[in-house]
């Protein structure tokens, strides 16, 4: 009993309460009919316990239960804990289960199709793909192939595998679908990224629930196809009446904030709020937070954080705020925000120390911003990475202090040896005119990648405006003598 060490009272509690239990399974009359209801409770309870849910299997083996015919009650006993095992922390066990019970006196044939979706199920979340194949062809050697809940967790298997294909020749062959079923193909195809084939999908639906309606929106605004997504959250709730959930929210966001829709921001944010989303889901109030500012009213996205009790707040809800002010170039009450935010013991992240710097970088406050990119590498909180690097860099050029990013550019190369920290201050170099610079960089870019057309075009251009056309043709011609790729153009019309 180790692994009942220091576990609270309700684990020895259910122990006894299992125990008991199957002690009644030995007795003479072995009367689980009358006790499984009170058997199935107690696995409930035990949510996904390792500890509680290996007793159980300990009692099955040792009362001999497993060794029973597997009958209407015991089996759905068996599925029961296998269920338990397969959806929980731990589905390999529910392969040790199943394996115990195949070598019992009694024959794989008492396993109903329920047994078979659990421990498909398992595989599915194992990444087990060789084994999850093996069932999905036993299962149709039983006769369980075309049941609706072995086709949905085939289906299911052959989604989280990405074999999209095998996916949509279970999903063809299927007699029965129900609304799971669709749900399930319909996220495959968005998570894997064919849209058109999910939109197709979703209008041949029988019928959709919120789960279909959160599915497609997700979809369009991964695809950013924004305004496409809009359209179908306003229909969603405009025609089909079907209010939104926390994670519709969250996927609609995106679309929202591109669009700078302030007004319906501020209905997302009405709704939060009549809904309960906003006290229920601190993910709503942190994307209220960055999408109200993504709208341009950074006032209101500080409002939603202000009225957000302090105890709610995490690094995610100062980083949004700290974020919104260095989109608006409010360098200051990033500051500002960003020390109140340290002496309330918040640690910040990667994302916190890039919206201060861009704060800084917008603002033009080279010094300040220099200050907070030393302390971080000082601090060895973290290491700068390269979209640190290129947003020092990025403001350095802005003020026109070119040799200081030159300088940090060099620094890079033991650690972060990127063509785009170059191509940052090339771009720098084009915009105050330093050709000397500019060639000595493009030389490095060009040591580190020479297929890029769009490094000669603009070494050529910084040459033009300086007047040194000559030099200008001898990079173009450098270019098509080294059959480099040229960046298409694209008309305004």
């Amino acid at each position: 009993m180790r692994w009942l060490r220091g576990r609270p009272l309700i684990y020895y509690t259910q122990i006894v309460s299992f125990t008991n239990f199957f002690s009644s399974l030995s007795s003479n009359n072995r009367s689980y009919i009358h006790h499984h209801r009170h058997f199935l409770s107690l696995l409930k309870n035990s949510s996904s316990s390792r500890p509680v849910a290996l007793q159980v299997h300990s009692q099955l083996t040792t009362t001999g239960s497993l060794n029973q015919p597997l009958n209407t009650q015991i089996i759905f006993l068996f599925n029961t804990l296998l269920r338990h095992y397969a959806l929980g922390e731990f589905p390999h066990q529910a392969f040790s289960l199943y394996k115990q019970a195949q070598h019992s006196t009694t024959l794989s044939v008492h396993f109903d199709s329920f047994t078979y979706s659990f421990l498909i199920k398992a595989c599915a979340n194992l990444d087990y793909r060789f084994l999850g194949f093996q069932f999905h062809a036993l299962v149709v050697k039983l006769g369980f192939g075309l049941g609706v809940y072995v086709q949905t967790a085939l289906l299911n298997m052959y989604v989280d595998f990405v074999s999209m294909g095998e996916a949509q020749k279970v999903f063809d062959e299927m007699p029965e679908r129900n609304l799971v079923t669709w749900n399930v193909m319909l996220t495959g195809l968005v998570k894997w990224g064919d849209l058109d084939a999910a939109l197709s999908l979703f209008w041949e639906m029988p019928s959709r629930n919120i789960v279909s309606w959160t599915g497609i929106i997700d979809g369009c605004t991964q695809k950013k196809s924004y305004d496409r997504a809009y359209s179908l959250f306003r229909k969603m709730m405009m025609d089909e009446g079907i209010m939104p959930t926390e994670v519709t929210v969250l996927a609609i966001a995106p679309a929202i904030a591109d669009l700078g829709d302030l007004k319906n921001c501020q209905s997302i944010h009405c709704h939060g709020y009549k809904s309960g989303l906003n006290s229920a889901d601190i993910r709503v109030v942190n994307n209220l937070i960055d999408t109200y500012a993504k709208c341009g009213c950074v006032r209101s996205a500080l409002q939603v954080f202000e009225e957000m009790p302090v105890i709610r707040r995490d690094l995610v809800s100062w980083t949004s705020v700290i974020s919104g002010f260095a989109m608006h170039g409010m360098a200051k009450e990033a500051a500002e925000t960003f020390n109140t935010m340290e002496r309330l013991g918040f640690i910040p992240n990667r994302v916190t120390f890039l919206a201060i710097l861009n704060a800084f970088s917008h603002s033009g406050l080279v010094e300040e911003g220099l200050q907070f990119f030393r302390r971080m590498a000082a601090n060895c909180i973290l290491e700068p990475d390269i979209k640190h690097y290129g947003c020092v860099i990025d403001m350095l050029g802005r003020a026109g202090k070119l040799k200081e990013a030159e300088e940090i550019a060099w620094e890079t190369r033991n650690h972060i040896d990127s063509v785009v920290i170059w191509r940052t201050l090339l771009g720098a170099c084009s915009v105050h005119g330093d050709t000397e610079m500019a060639e000595r960089v493009t030389k490095k870019i060009q040591e580190m990648e020479r297929g890029y057309g769009g490094d000669y075009i603009l070494m050529s251009n910084i040459l033009t405006g300086c007047g040194k056309f000559s030099d200008a043709k001898n990079v173009r011609t450098l270019m098509d003598e080294r059959n480099v790729l040229k960046v298409a153009a694209h008309s305004m019309g």
